[in-house]
């Protein structure tokens, strides 16, 4: 029985990491579609969750809403779900479609360990804490996740001005693709952020500027994205760990 159990604990791991990588490899080389089904997720899980935060949030700002308090959560928390899914596709695009096939790599391998380290911590507050998954990952893993995307992206050298220049001005056609676009974008983005690292430098030296980087960066945006697939695949992870416990006679709660 215990081997048994064993066997099939590491091929939950194995479905999951599976997974993972298979998000990784959508990002990698179907930026569209990835970003079409990132926007499509977080809309959907919007639409669960933002009336649900809001009957809470309400009776902190008003008193006695009513039946007028219940529209304006519907109407509130549909555009915040809506805007949340445009959101999350736009930094998909922008994230994963460039040229830079080796920067494409890196950015689909950084967007796969994210997304693993998301999804056991939601378990791990699953049983230790009884946490909501699809809640707490949903509204509060974004910042974390993103920081720790943002810290790695840090690494990638930022190009120069002339470089920049260059790629903008003269490399990019009059009516560029997607993906040319985009690699333009993030160059564009890594240079803005290298400018405010500097800019900061002058006052507080590089060791602080560079952590100060890492927090204001844009790449900190690409957490909410990791967020809502590691929500995904942890609650995915749960149900299969529950069968499993259910199939052995344990009641799960």
């Amino acid at each position: 029985m215990f081997i048994i159990h064993f066997i099939v604990n590491v091929l939950i791991v194995a479905v999951e990491i599976a997974l993972a990588a298979a998000a990784g490899w959508l990002a990698w080389r179907h930026p569209l579609i990835f970003a079409g089904v990132s926007a499509a997720l977080a809309t959907l899980l919007g639409l669960r969750l933002e009336a649900r935060r809001l009957a809470f949030e309400m009776p902190f700002y008003f008193q006695g809403s009513g039946p007028l308090g219940r529209f304006v959560r519907l109407i509130v928390g549909t555009a915040q779900a809506v805007l949340k899914g445009l959101l999350a596709g736009l930094i998909a695009v922008m994230t994963f479609s460039g040229t830079g096939e080796s920067r494409l790599q890196f950015v689909a391998a950084l967007f796969v360990v994210g997304l693993l380290i998301g999804s056991t911590v939601l378990r791990r507050l699953t049983i230790s804490l009884r946490a909501r998954p699809t809640h707490w990952g949903f509204f509060r893993m974004s910042l974390p996740l993103g920081l720790l995307f943002s810290a790695a992206v840090s690494f990638i050298p930022a190009p120069s001005s002339l470089q920049l220049a260059r790629q903008v001005l003269i490399d990019l056609p009059e009516r560029p693709g997607i993906a040319q676009a985009g690699e333009a974008l993030f160059s564009l983005r890594l240079w803005l952020d290298d400018l405010i690292v500097r800019l900061i430098a002058t006052y507080t030296g590089p060791d602080w500027a560079k952590l100060a980087g890492i927090v204001i960066g844009s790449n900190v945006l690409v957490g909410f994205l990791i967020a809502i697939y590691a929500v995904v695949l942890s609650e995915i992870v749960r149900t299969l760990e529950e069968t499993h416990w259910r199939a052995r006679g344990y009641r799960v709660q």
